[in-house]
């Protein structure tokens, strides 16, 4: 208990953080909308409730600070598809000690198909895409017994039909191991930065600060996280993970806060070194569910 109060000073740093700034630029909500899509099949069926959880390779977007307590490395590509024609491709290379660890990621996100207007009209004039690639670079450490601290870099570059604009963000994030009892706690503020003028416009960020505990077992791993986003509603988020037999994981998850979103499902195969996950994460308003897909060796 000790240990968590001292944690209290840098935890209400990232909350201050997070709440920061809450009113809507140029009146409008955040842009850049699919950083605030989650990475790897098995954080997204557990209802995105991974602040705790990640010690893999995709902690680089969910909690850097994990980063800091991987053992190994971790290679990973992963690719998700949604609702209007939404794709993400994701792959990252990690590595730690234990004390700690370093992560490259790279992830190209893409809509299309989407019709452009002026104005009220039968027909569309043409279509248009967006399209988003985000390089980041990942440094965690172990500060002293059980409590790590990490930071993820990120340069970004979005196009929305013949418009450009490049930027750059910055994730922290804090994890905290609870000694013999497989209790986790973790924080991130994720997406601080800002973007170059598009048009005549600077597109907002979504940053979003995330605090979340996780309890793991030999053969059961539970999480909950809340999320408070700068533009949007804040969020709790529940995830469960069953492992039925030694190399299959069942996993689902909850989360509210989100209009099109709620439940999610998926399975985790690794007879050995490497891994396959999915997840199916329904959606509401008569769209499409999205797919997650995602291969990693170690």
């Amino acid at each position: 208990m000790s240990s968590l109060i001292r944690l209290m000073p840098v935890l209400s740093l990232l909350l201050v953080l997070g709440s920061a700034g809450r009113e809507p630029a140029f009146g409008k909500g955040a842009g850049f909308v699919l950083l605030r899509e989650g990475v790897g099949a098995r954080a997204e069926a557990m209802g995105g409730a991974y602040t705790a959880v990640a010690r893999d390779q995709t902690a680089a977007a969910w909690n850097p600070a994990g980063i800091g307590a991987l053992k190994g490395k971790d290679f990973l590509v992963t690719h998700h598809s949604s609702f209007q024609e939404i794709q993400q491709i994701y792959g990252g290379w990690a590595y730690g000690n234990g004390r700690s660890g370093v992560a490259l990621s790279l992830g190209i996100y893409s809509v299309g198909g989407i019709e452009a207007r002026t104005g009220p009209s039968s027909q569309p004039q043409g279509t248009f895409g967006i399209y988003e690639i985000i390089a980041g670079l990942t440094y965690a450490k172990r500060i002293k017994t059980g409590l790590y601290a990490g930071a993820t870099a990120r340069a970004l570059h979005e196009s929305i039909g013949p418009e450009q604009a490049s930027g750059f963000s910055v994730d922290l994030g804090l994890l905290y191991r609870f000694d013999k009892n497989g209790l986790t706690a973790g924080a991130s503020y994720r997406n601080l930065g800002r973007m170059e003028v598009m048009d005549t416009q600077r597109t907002p960020l979504p940053g979003t600060f995330r605090a979340g505990i996780a309890w793991q077992a030999k053969w059961f791993t539970g999480s909950l996280d809340l999320g408070a986003p700068r533009h949007g509603s804040v969020g709790v988020y529940t995830g469960m993970e069953l492992r039925v037999k030694r190399a299959l994981c069942l996993r689902a998850g909850y989360r509210t806060g989100n209009d099109i979103r709620d439940w999610s499902f998926g399975f985790g195969i690794q007879p050995g070194s490497w891994r396959m996950e999915y997840a199916y994460v329904p959606a509401a308003l008569g769209l499409d569910g999205s797919h997650r897909l995602e291969f990693g060796i170690r």
